[in-house]
């Protein structure tokens, strides 16, 4: 059987019972625009929807296997011949995502996830479930961009429409969108008028799951604050496709496909300078590129606000630029025009986290050295290691902080900027220095535990009791100790030379060349 003689074959049974497509949609729970669609012919039955209906229309069993029958057979409606690799767009569907930005540069392996993802989504999960993609990345590094540009590469593959709602769960001076203010907008965009539209949540929600049953629309939900705020504007149903972006990683979605966005490799970060800033206006080759984008941190948000400076200042040389990045208590201000600025975008990173965190990220942010552990962190916070811990996860999790050895945290450049700009607010202490001297006692003590290992003398005497909290790592043996002290030699030597520790009672730590 063809499309359409299923189609007929529901409209007869639903016409043999008197009622209309509103009355089946209401007796079966499938939207009347679904019923509308399939009766129509225009897209592939799901068994599931199909078997609600038959036990709606309460057929008798050889009626009821026809339709089923006839579900099971059918083919796809044939594709026009000017449109192989899109599906016809529904008259009247939205169209609702933003424009494509011509500086988008790189991301080919995460482009590619994201359109093998949306070739998927008719078919749904391994599980059968809708197909969603949590996008996760620091403030400015192109999360929004990305889904963007998925968006528009794979509309063609959802005729029923392209949704797109910013939650502004990261947006300077505006609160987050309450969950059922985006129904309320998602809703009037699939065509329900406002006075159908309930006023509970979950009854809003369940609309909104209604009118996307058995349609292929693509959601893009930009800027989540959390996995609660996205929750409800999820589909029920596969067929659909959903794109969330997050500056933080969206860990309470069990089903969501993860991609963490990260800054632009080198030569992708030039690209984007040159491309951003005009043909001619960053010669090729120039000796000031590699620090340029170096400054910038291969921060997206960054380079684009650096190549229109250049773009819109003729008279500015990319040297001149890199001289003024080169200062750091200058840098960020400096990534700052019109509309865009990079102080203002972790700010609003910053805003979102609870006090504790709040407070540990300034205390980072008077840190000396380079990546730490969550021992130092106990130390220089005067917690206990568990609970540094958890907020050094959960800074983490908001990307205000990065990973890339196991068990050790350090800042971007630029957001360890930001943090040291915050560092000498209030924190609770009353003596400011007493930070940095819990850090140098547990640094002290430490150093002199791992040297036991090393040295081969040790100085007679009684070895000094740590007045850190005493969180330390386990020192058992030579291996351990000297991987602790090849991690940790940037920062002791950042932290002897630190004015605010000065003078520093001195530890001696002797490693063989082995």
């Amino acid at each position: 059987m063809g499309g359409s003689a299923f189609g007929e074959l529901l409209r007869d049974c639903r016409l043999s019972a008197g009622w209309t497509q509103d009355e089946l949609a209401d007796r079966s729970g499938v939207s009347s625009h679904s019923i509308s669609v399939l009766e129509a012919g225009r897209r592939q039955p799901r068994l599931s929807s199909v078997s609600r209906l038959a036990e709606a229309l309460a057929l008798d069993p050889r009626r009821r296997e026809q339709l089923l029958a006839a579900a099971r057979t059918v083919s796809a409606p044939p594709r026009p011949a000017v449109a192989r690799t899109a599906a016809r767009p529904r008259p009247g569907a939205p169209c609702q995502l933003p424009y494509d930005t011509r500086l988008f540069t790189g991301r080919a392996r995460e482009l590619d996830q994201l359109l093998a993802l949306a070739r998927s989504a008719p078919a749904g999960s391994a599980s059968g479930m809708v197909v969603i993609s949590a996008i996760d990345g620091m403030g400015g590094v192109g999360k929004s961009a990305l889904a963007i540009r998925a968006g528009h590469r794979a509309r063609g593959q959802f005729p029923d429409g392209q949704l797109f709602v910013d939650l502004h769960g990261h947006t300077a001076g505006i609160s987050p969108v309450a969950p059922a203010d985006a129904l309320d907008w998602l809703l009037r965009s699939l065509g329900v008028p406002p006075q159908q539209i309930p006023e509970d949540l979950s009854t809003r929600s369940a609309l909104y799951r209604e009118r996307l049953a058995d349609t292929r629309t693509l959601i893009v939900l930009d800027n989540a604050a959390n996995s609660a705020q996205v929750r409800p504007l999820l589909p029920g149903t596969p067929g659909c496709l959903v794109l969330i972006t997050s500056r933080k990683r969206l860990t309470g979605l069990d089903d969501a496909h993860s991609l963490a966005v990260d800054v632009l490799p080198a030569a992708d970060a030039v690209a984007l300078l040159h491309e951003g800033a005009g043909p001619g206006r960053v010669p090729a080759g120039h000796p000031a590129t590699g620090e340029l984008v170096r400054l910038c941190g291969h921060l997206p948000l960054a380079i684009r606000i650096a190549a229109a400076r250049l773009r819109h200042h003729r008279g500015l040389d990319p040297a001149d630029l890199v001289d003024r990045l080169r200062d750091e208590h200058q840098r960020l201000a400096h990534l700052t025009d019109e509309d865009r600025s990079l102080t203002a975008v972790f700010a609003s990173s910053f805003t979102s986290l609870a006090p504790d965190e709040q407070d540990l990220l300034r205390l980072l942010g008077r840190f000396p050295g380079y990546d730490v552990d969550t021992c130092a962190v106990a130390a220089l916070a005067g917690i206990d290691h568990r609970v540094a811990e958890r907020l050094l996860e959960s800074l983490l999790h908001h990307n205000l902080l990065l990973q890339r050895t196991p068990g050790r945290y350090l800042f971007h450049d630029l957001v360890g900027l930001y943090a040291r700009s915050k560092a000498g607010e209030e924190t609770g202490e009353t003596d400011p220095d007493a930070p940095l001297r819990r850090l140098a006692g547990y640094y002290q003590d430490t150093a002199a535990r791992a040297n036991e290992h090393l040295a081969r003398r040790t100085r007679p005497g009684r070895r000094p009791e740590p007045a850190a909290p005493a969180a330390l790592p386990v020192l058992t043996d030579r291996p351990k100790a000297l991987a602790w002290m090849r991690s940790e030699h940037r920062n002791l030597l950042a932290l002897l030379g630190h004015p605010a520790l000065v003078p520093l009672p001195s530890f001696t730590v002797s490693i063989s060349a082995d």
